[in-house]
């Protein structure tokens, strides 16, 4: 029976610094502002005041009085990424990163800004370069595996997950995002026991998710759909529960269970939750197009 589209993609983790470099506590104005760190200073301010336009005229003035400075750079690209200019922001983590090569959180933000930019072939390249002064950085990792696989280099990203799972095996990010990287792989198998390992490795993968993460419902969610492409009803009707306990107004689970339902003979049940779906569904814009299928079934089954 048809199900709905069975994957939800995990937003990559995309982890720019909330807080910049602090660069003393003593409060400066404009006047007094004598030398770099005291401009400095004051850029933190008026970026603890959300007056990002200030905050980059002092950054800049702190840099002119020393170009060296590198987390007047730093501080200054994530100043432009408030902005929204990417140009500039990109810019300023190049200025940092001249200044000390190996310089992990400018890396980083350019490697992120680089695919706010669409540029994606420099993201990645970053992204490597972050793995090679900073190995341990697993947040990173994630981000490069998430990019491999946009870029559809599915066997690089589930190296790369697994890089960062060798450092910490309880990122539960990093195993939901291989599980999707396996069931994408499956989907381009071209013999059967292939596409039964990967789908074998996915199902493997949200079980630690959801182990890590109990209260995650995508992750019970994703595991559903992965039991019922190996066609084990049970377990799929199982894990949508488990989905539905976490959040209960959930209607993709709630269409894919009712169907599930059907598909084990449970005919009550199977009504039951073509209901409950219908109830859900119909104040959500985004489930409009699938309450035809829904009400269609449920009068089947009520005959």
């Amino acid at each position: 029976m048809p199900r709905k589209l069975g994957k939800l993609w995990l937003v990559a983790l995309m982890l720019m610094p909330v807080t910049i470099v602090a660069g003393g506590s003593a409060p400066v104005v404009a006047a007094e502002a004598k030398d770099y760190e005291e401009y400095f200073k004051l850029g933190n301010d008026f970026f603890a005041g959300k007056q990002y336009d200030k905050a980059v005229e002092a950054y800049e003035k702190c840099l002119d009085l020393n170009p060296e400075y590198k987390e007047g750079w730093y501080n200054l690209g994530i100043a432009y990424a408030r902005l929204q200019d990417y140009r500039k922001e990109i810019a300023s983590y190049k200025k940092a990163i001249e200044v000390d090569a190996r310089y992990e959180k400018a890396l980083y933000n350019l490697a992120i800004s680089y695919e706010d930019a669409d540029m994606l072939q420099d993201a990645l390249a970053t992204y490597e370069r972050v793995e090679e002064v900073a190995p341990t950085a697993v947040d990173a990792l994630v981000n490069q595996g998430i990019l491999r696989a946009r870029l559809g280099q599915l066997d690089q990203a589930i190296a790369t997950y697994k890089r960062a799972l060798a450092k910490d095996n309880k990122l539960a990010d990093a195993w939901f995002n291989l599980g999707i990287a396996h069931a994408k792989v499956a989907e381009k198998a071209r013999d059967d026991a292939s596409r039964v390992a990967s789908l074998e490795a996915e199902r493997a993968a949200y079980e630690q998710v959801v182990v890590l993460s109990p209260s995650y419902h995508k992750g019970w969610y994703n595991l559903a759909i992965s039991y019922n492409k190996l066609g084990v009803v049970d377990k799929e009707i199982e894990a949508y529960e488990k989905a539905l306990a976490v959040r209960s107004e959930y209607p993709q689970a709630l269409f894919n269970l009712a169907y599930a339902y059907e598909e084990k003979g449970t005919k009550d049940r199977a009504i039951k939750t073509w209901e409950r779906y219908l109830e859900v569904a119909a104040k959500l814009p985004t489930e409009q197009e699938y309450l035809v299928t829904a009400r269609e079934q449920l009068g089947r089954l009520r005959q």
